[in-house]
């Protein structure tokens, strides 16, 4: 019983990592694009909001997504015999 809660403590940590790391990389990513536009710095800083929002929406609140990258995540790691390869 130990080994299973010890097992899904570790897999929920790891999928909070992945999901972090997964919203960094498009937020870094997004904001790099939109530097790249050439707007006016009011209308830059306003999409730029708008864009870590929805985000920060889509990678980190949204279920369905979350449920699909944590699925992901479980293919990346092909758990086999119970051990991570």
């Amino acid at each position: 019983m130990k080994a299973e809660f010890q097992a899904t403590v570790t897999r929920g940590a790891e999928s909070w990592q992945f999901f972090a790391f997964v919203f960094a990389a498009f937020g870094a990513l997004g904001l790099s694009l939109i530097d790249d536009l050439g707007m006016n710095p009011t209308c830059r800083i306003v999409v730029k909001i708008a864009y870590f929002l929805s985000s920060f929406y889509i990678f980190i609140v949204n279920v369905w997504v979350r449920n699909k990258l944590a699925g992901f995540l479980g293919w990346i790691k092909r758990e086999e015999h119970g051990r991570v390869a």
